[in-house]
């Protein structure tokens, strides 16, 4: 809100300069943010489903070249990032110019929103497993009761401690799973 009144004040657009030092996220702030998006439930599906029709050894080599290449190319942004502060739009405007920008910012938006949509069903798909009577479109409206104010909320700062907190038991259950799968059906490279 500082930033509306100042800019209203002094006729600028905080928008389109660079985010000042002081006002950029932490470390740890940025660190939770990028667990959360390492624990999302679309990587699982994705991975099981590629496994299922490429084969295990063929997904996990897709997967492994694309976290290299993601790296890699994130690696050389985040950078740019960092040293010149500027925001992911001013960063899409420099790059492709204004017209660019709005597609930039479209295709990220439509990419959020995939996203939002197929975390969502996954989890109303799990209510509606772990408990039948609750049928899927009640699930699914129950899911986008809690999220949707989560989102609009201000949850930023909570959600990156909370993040913290279960990362270490999502991990943990991740790998509880992995290892009873492989006792009960065995390990086939």
């Amino acid at each position: 809100m500082a930033a509306l009144s100042q800019s209203s004040q002094t006729g600028q657009d905080p928008a389109n300069h660079p985010v000042p030092p002081q006002a950029r996220m932490g470390r740890l702030s940025l660190t939770m943010a990028w667990w959360a998006v390492c624990s999302a439930m679309f990587y699982i599906v994705v991975g099981a489903s590629l496994a299922l029709s490429y084969g295990a050894r063929n997904a996990l080599i897709g997967m492994l070249l694309s976290v290299i290449s993601y790296g890699l190319v994130n690696s050389v942004l985040s950078r740019f990032a960092i040293r010149s502060g500027l925001s992911v739009a001013l960063f899409s405007r420099l790059l492709f110019g204004s017209t660019g920008a709005c597609l930039a910012t479209l295709i990220f938006f439509s990419t959020a929103i995939y996203y939002a949509v197929f975390e969502g069903s996954v989890i109303a798909v799990a209510l509606n497993h772990l408990y039948p009577e609750l049928v899927y479109p009640l699930a699914a409206l129950l899911v986008v009761m809690y999220s949707v104010p989560m989102i609009l909320g201000s949850v930023q700062h909570w959600l990156d401690k909370l993040n913290g907190v279960l990362l270490p038991v999502y991990l943990g259950g991740l790998l509880v799973a992995v290892g009873l799968s492989i006792s009960r059906y065995g390990y086939q490279p």
